[in-house]
């Protein structure tokens, strides 16, 4: 924790400095335990309105906060002068509902083949995307009782949650390419999670595209037979094309898709 110097109050006077110290580090604390904090927040710790901005701009001047983006604030290692906080942990804090996705999620879970300048925040706060210490903040739209968990400090898309909104939302090849290095990478998927993340979304082309690409991969993901099935089962009955526009792809008659003859999964 950084070293506190004492506070004037309002209208010039002296506080006793020992006070005003210990009131400060319970500030700082309060903010360091929330990591990321609103203006409402800090009014709530001080309690006073009028003090809640010369509190805020201060602590600014001093180096023990920042300002994320608008009405966001963070806590500031003034040693190092970057964020206490990593990109992930900021991302699945500014919001009371955010939590990382999609290809964020596989870089949080350590099995992304290269980490990228982006952050995706999944919340139903309409924020417009910004950058801030050198990353892009951008938001997605939440998926409705999403599998969620907390890994070193960040909220972050279950395994198998972030598998399949990824599934349903990549663009273009580089972007099936980038989710097949991915899943090669994760530990054991559980087959039944799989499913009921299917379920919740209902889409019967998205269980083409799963059932499709985690065959491809079944060397590495390793799921029963009765995965498929299942997926087989639920699959829509018009034929679809999992690439637009693309050159070479072939029909796989088990999922009723246009797909690639084989998964690039990008391994090096």
């Amino acid at each position: 924790m950084p070293e506190m110097t004492g506070m004037k109050q309002d209208g010039g006077q002296s506080c006793n400095r020992k006070q005003e110290q210990l009131s400060i580090v319970k500030y700082y604390e309060r903010m360091l335990e929330l990591g990321c904090f609103t203006l409402r927040d800090v009014t709530e710790m001080v309690g006073k309105r009028s003090a809640v901005a010369y509190l805020v701009n201060d602590f600014q001047r001093r180096g023990y906060i920042d300002r994320i983006h608008r009405n966001r604030y963070t806590v500031m290692d003034a040693e190092r002068e970057e964020p206490v906080l990593n990109r992930y942990q900021i991302g699945s804090r500014l919001f009371p509902d955010a939590y990382v996705a999609l290809y964020s999620a596989f870089e949080v879970w350590g099995c992304a083949p290269e980490v990228g300048n982006e952050v995706f925040v999944a919340t139903g706060t309409r924020f417009t995307d910004f950058r801030y210490n050198r990353v892009f903040y951008r938001r997605v739209h939440p998926k409705a009782d999403a599998d969620r968990t907390w890994v070193a400090g960040t909220l972050v898309a279950g395994l198998e949650q972030t598998v399949v909104d990824s599934l349903h939302s990549f663009e273009g090849t580089r972007g099936l390419e980038k989710i097949a290095g991915c899943v090669m990478r994760l530990p054991q998927l559980d087959g039944d999670k799989l499913l009921a993340c299917l379920e919740r979304y209902g889409n019967g082309y998205l269980y083409q595209k799963c059932g499709y690409v985690l065959e491809q991969l079944q060397e590495y993901v390793k799921l029963p037979e009765s995965f498929y099935r299942e997926c087989r089962k639920h699959r829509a009955s018009t034929v679809r094309y999992i690439l637009k526009g693309a050159d070479g792809l072939v029909y796989h008659k088990d999922w009723g898709i246009y797909a690639p003859p084989y998964l690039d999964c990008g391994q090096t």
